[in-house]
C-alpha cells in the first residue's frame, strides 16, 4: 500500500486507539471514582444544608440569613413554599459550572418550605476536581504510549528502510550491487528503481569499455600498417612502382581509419540525440526514394535490384534521412556476402496488421543462427579482419526503434538473408 494512504490510516488508527483507551479507563476505573466522589460531595453538601436549615428555623427573617450564607459560602440557594412559588432565590454568577444539589425541608411561621442548595464548581477551577485531573494524566500517558508506538512503526517501516537504501548507495560506491525488495510502497519502488539504475549504469559501463576496446583494436590494425609502410618509404632504394603502391596502401588504410571513426561518430551522435525529425510520407514515395538512391549504383555493380509496393497509400511517420541510412546499411551489408555471379537484392513493402513491413532480401550466403542473434549488437561483425566497426546494423536498430518500429533478420529460401523492418502506420 502507498505511504500516502498508510499515513492517514495510521493517524485514524491512533485517534481510535486513544478514544478506546480513554473509554476503557473511564468505564473500568474512573466511573466508580466519579460516582464515589460525587456521592461524597453530596453528603458534605447535605450536611451543609442541614446546618443551614437549623439557622433558618431559629431566625426571624430567613431571607436575610440565607442571603448572607449564599454570599459568604458561594452557594446558590432557592426556597419554595407549599404552593410551589419561589419565595427566595440567591445566585452567584460563576459562569459555566458543574452543579451539585441537595434538598431539605424547614418550618418557619407555621409554614413548610423546601430548601434547595446548589454548590457550583466553575469550569475555570475544574483542575481542582481530582477525577478530571486523573483523566488528564491518563490522557497524557495514552498520548505518550501512542506516540512511542507510532515512532516505532515509523522507524521500522520507513526510517530503517531509508537508512538501508542510503547504505546500499554507499556500498554501491565500493562495487557492491543493491538487491530488489518485495515491498510495494514508494520506498520499495525507490529501492527497485535504484537497482534498475545501477543495472543500467553497469550496462553502460560495459558498453563504454567495449567502445574503448573496439576503437583501440579497429584503429590499431590499419594504423600499424600505415606506420609500417611509412617506415618503408623512408628507404631510398624503392622503385617508383613500389613507392606508388605503398602510397596507395597508406591512403587506403587512412580511408579505413576515417570510415571507422565516422561510424563511431554516427553511433555516438545517435546515442546522444534528444529526438528525431519525424515526417509523414507514403510507403510509395519512400520506396521511390530508395529506388532513386540505389537502382543506378547497384546496376553499375551488376546487382539486380527491384522494389515492389502492395500498400502505396499507407502513411509512415519516420525520420526520412535516417531511415534511408538504415536501408543503406542493410544493402551495404548484403553486398559483402554475395558468393555467385548473379547477385540480387529485392525490397518488398506490404501491409501487415497496423504496420507496414519492409523486407530486404538478397541471394547471398546467409548467416548462421548465432550470427542472427548477434548481428544487431553493437560492435559485432562477421569480418574477421575487423576492417569495419560492426556498428551499421546496431545503428539501424536504434533508428528503427526510435521510430516505434522493430527490425530482425532471418535466412530466406534462396539461401540468402532477409532483413525485416516493421513500422507503424500513421492514422
Amino acid at each position: 500500500m502507498s505511504i500516502r494512504f498508510k499515513l492517514p490510516l495510521l493517524v485514524l488508527a491512533a485517534f481510535i486507539i486513544n478514544i478506546l483507551l480513554l473509554y476503557g479507563y473511564y468505564n473500568f476505573y474512573l466511573s466508580g471514582e466519579i460516582a464515589g466522589y460525587n456521592s461524597s460531595m453530596r453528603e458534605q453538601l447535605q450536611i451543609e444544608t442541614d446546618r443551614i436549615i437549623k439557622k433558618v428555623e431559629s431566625s426571624q427573617d430567613f431571607s436575610q440569613v440565607l442571603q448572607i450564607i449564599s454570599q459568604t459560602e458561594n452557594l446558590n440557594i432557592q426556597v419554595v413554599d407549599e404552593s410551589g412559588r419561589t419565595v427566595f432565590n440567591a445566585e452567584n454568577d460563576g459562569g459555566v459550572s458543574i452543579e451539585i444539589n441537595s434538598f431539605g425541608m424547614f418550618h418557619h411561621d407555621n409554614k413548610v418550605y423546601l430548601l434547595k442548595v446548589t454548590r457550583p464548581v466553575s469550569l475555570k477551577n475544574i483542575s481542582s476536581y481530582y477525577v478530571v485531573w486523573n483523566l488528564f494524566i491518563a490522557e497524557i500517558f495514552i498520548i505518550c504510549f501512542i506516540l512511542l508506538f507510532i515512532a516505532a512503526i515509523f522507524y521500522f517501516n520507513y526510517v530503517k528502510p531509508i537508512i538501508a537504501l542510503q547504505k546500499s548507495m554507499e556500498r554501491y560506491k565500493k562495487g557492491i550491487h543493491p538487491q530488489n525488495v518485495a515491498r510495494k510502497d514508494e520506498i520499495g519502488l525507490l529501492q527497485n528503481r535504484f537497482v534498475k539504475l545501477t543495472e543500467a549504469i553497469e550496462k553502460e559501463k560495459q558498453k563504454q569499455n567495449l567502445i574503448i576496446a573496439s576503437i583501440s583494436h579497429d584503429v590499431k590494425t590499419p594504423l600499424t600498417s600505415v606506420m609500417g609502410y611509412a617506415e618503408r618509404l623512408k628507404k631510398n632504394n624503392l622503385t617508383a612502382e613500389r613507392y606508388e603502391r605503398y602510397i596507395d596502401i597508406i591512403y587506403n588504410k587512412s580511408v579505413s581509419i576515417r570510415d571507422l571513426i565516422d561510424e563511431f561518430d554516427e553511433y555516438l551522435n545517435l546515442q546522444m540525440q534528444s529526438g528525431l525529425k519525424l515526417q509523414r510520407i507514403s510507403a510509395e514515395k519512400f520506396c521511390a526514394i530508395l529506388k532513386s538512391d540505389y537502382e543506378e549504383e547497384l546496376a553499375e555493380r551488376e546487382v539486380a535490384f527491384s522494389i515492389s509496393v502492395s500498400c502505396p497509400d499507407e502513411i509512415l511517420f519516420i525520420d526520412i534521412p535516417k531511415m534511408r541510412r538504415v536501408f543503406g546499411n542493410i544493402i551495404g551489408n548484403s553486398l559483402k556476402h554475395f558468393s555467385h555471379k548473379k547477385p540480387s537484392i529485392a525490397v518488398i513493402c506490404s501491409k501487415q496488421g497496423d504496420s507496414v513491413l519492409f523486407s530486404v532480401e538478397d541471394n547471398g550466403t546467409g548467416v548462421s543462427e548465432e550470427e542472427l542473434r548477434k548481428m544487431f549488437d553493437p560492435f559485432y561483425t562477421s569480418d574477421k579482419s575487423r576492417s569495419v566497426a560492426g556498428l551499421g546494423l546496431s545503428i539501424s536498430k536504434e533508428i528503427v526503434e526510435a521510430c516505434n518500429g522493430s527490425i530482425w533478420a532471418e535466412n530466406n529460401e534462396s539461401g540468402g538473408l532477409s532483413v525485416k523492418i516493421s513500422l507503424p502506420v500513421e492514422n
